[in-house]
């Protein structure tokens, strides 16, 4: 998609909120908000003109009022206690606190635990590209796992805490993805299964588009198997809390054979799964709903 197609296919009013945030001063009035509603334990926070215009450095009463103005809509509620924040508002408000638009640190390479699903070699490293983390096969160079690095999520963390951080994100956004809503934005997803093919290969992938932002989100199809409750009691009962296993630890059970998918057919979509661990196993099928049920 280009930028004309892009603007072109969003709303007028959306284009224009965003160009009202081009403003200092209006900045600050929603920052302003926020740290009250912190001092109020959290509180929606509700300040009058006159407590808003003492926040803000400006001298004018009249562009204070002017700029108050453009903001009321799509980020300030107007009520008659006063002004606070709407909910696109306190988006914007996470996003400069959490420095998600700055530059992501830098993040030097470390040798992880996993297989790589390509060239089944133990020689996988967590890395930072282009603000994406990596999960990449030294042994291929193939690359496993991609995701957004927000800054954030390395504030706090020592390296390693950094990667296990995003073993528990990555479940998160299986979840969400699995039920519809897109990790990003909410929205609603659309999914399908598609092949694969690599060195020869086929393999079968979920792949998950927003509606509404374009986010994609793509997994070997296993994972929609592994994710149902029966596969989370199944590897719960043999001594495994799959949530605290990175996605990339997950590829060695698709390598070993404990997770398998038999693809009988992607058009219409019918995939058997079998997880085996503690020498029982579950069987599962996936269907061309894209519900995954116990065979």
């Amino acid at each position: 998609m280009t930028l004309d197609d892009a603007i072109e296919g969003s709303d007028e009013t959306v284009i224009d909120a965003i160009g009202v945030l081009g403003n200092r001063r209006r900045l600050e009035v929603l920052l302003a908000l926020a740290e009250a509603g912190e001092r109020s334990d959290g509180a929606r926070a509700t300040l009058t003109f006159s407590e808003l215009y003492d926040a803000v450095d400006l001298d004018s009463s009249s562009q204070f009022a002017y700029h108050l103005d453009r903001l009321v809509g799509p980020f300030l509620s107007e009520t008659d206690d006063g002004y606070r924040l709407t909910y696109s508002a306190n988006k914007i408000v996470r996003a400069i606190r959490s420095g998600e638009y700055e530059s992501t640190p830098a993040f030097e390479a470390r040798a992880i635990d996993g297989v790589c699903v390509f060239c089944e070699s133990a020689s996988l490293v967590a890395t930072l590209e282009d603000e994406h983390f990596l999960v990449r096969c030294d042994q291929c160079a193939s690359t496993l796992v991609t995701d957004l690095f927000p800054q954030s999520q390395s504030r706090g963390r020592t390296p390693a805490e950094i990667v296990d951080s995003f073993g528990h994100r990555i479940w998160s956004s299986v979840v969400e993805s699995r039920a519809a809503v897109c990790p990003e934005c909410h929205g609603r997803v659309d999914a399908t299964v598609e092949s694969l093919d690599r060195s020869g290969e086929s393999a079968a992938v979920l792949a998950s588009t927003c509606r509404e932002c374009g986010f994609t989100f793509s997994l070997p199809v296993e994972v929609a198997a592994v994710v149902h409750p029966a596969a989370i009691s199944h590897c719960w009962e043999n001594g495994i809390s799959l949530w605290d296993v990175p996605l990339w630890e997950f590829f060695e059970w698709i390598v070993s054979g404990a997770v398998t998918a038999d693809v009988d057919s992607l058009d219409p979509v019918n995939v058997r799964f079998e997880l085996a661990f503690g020498g029982d196993s579950l069987h599962l099928r996936l269907d061309d709903s894209l519900a995954v049920t116990v065979a």
